[in-house]
């Protein structure tokens, strides 16, 4: 069985701890997704770059929480979908919302649908997007710098889910969320 080490401060490669660091000035903690990452100094400075991009695309905070979700809940990452349903609701994502993308999504807003259903088409392309699904977010009202921004969301989130999995990665207490209203 493949067992990675979940990294302290103290332990983690002398080039991950500035990003560990981060991590604690960012949560009040180190995730343990992170710790686990630490072992690799470059994937963890890689997945930190691509989140903070991310975080500062042209989708709000809610069009990136259906991103996020959509591609943990495909990549069959609990650990993802507990962090970022926690983060988004700490963002002012509402409930409603996070409701909606875990049991009926093509319930959201046209527009929210739409980036759903792209989102969806990203994660399971294998490199190849279809026509059809960039007609259908460009008619949505999207913008072809919307559709890269996704690109990049569901790239930053693939880091993370293929971690998970090769480590196991538990749902710290601190993301446990219940969305019930």
């Amino acid at each position: 069985m493949t067992k990675l080490k979940m990294h302290t401060l103290e332990s983690a490669p002398q080039s991950s701890r500035p990003l560990l660091q981060s991590s604690i000035d960012n949560f009040g903690w180190i995730p343990w997704q992170s710790a686990y990452m630490a072992e690799s100094p470059a994937l963890l400075a890689s997945y930190q770059f691509a989140h903070d991009a991310f975080a500062q695309c042209s989708l709000n905070e809610e069009e990136r929480a259906i991103v996020w979700i959509t591609t943990g809940t495909l990549n069959r990452c609990d650990y993802t979908i507990q962090a970022h349903s926690w983060i988004a609701l700490h963002k002012g994502v509402s409930l409603t919302t996070l409701n909606l993308l875990a049991n009926q999504p093509d319930a959201l807003p046209s527009k929210l649908a739409a980036l759903y259903r792209f989102t969806r088409q990203v994660v399971l392309a294998q490199g190849q997007i279809p026509q059809a699904a960039l007609d259908d977010i460009l008619s949505a009202g999207y913008s072809m710098q919307n559709v890269l921004d996704v690109i990049l969301g569901v790239s930053q989130k693939t880091m993370s889910t293929l971690l998970n999995s090769v480590a196991k990665t538990q749902i710290e207490p601190q993301f446990r969320v219940t969305c019930e209203e």
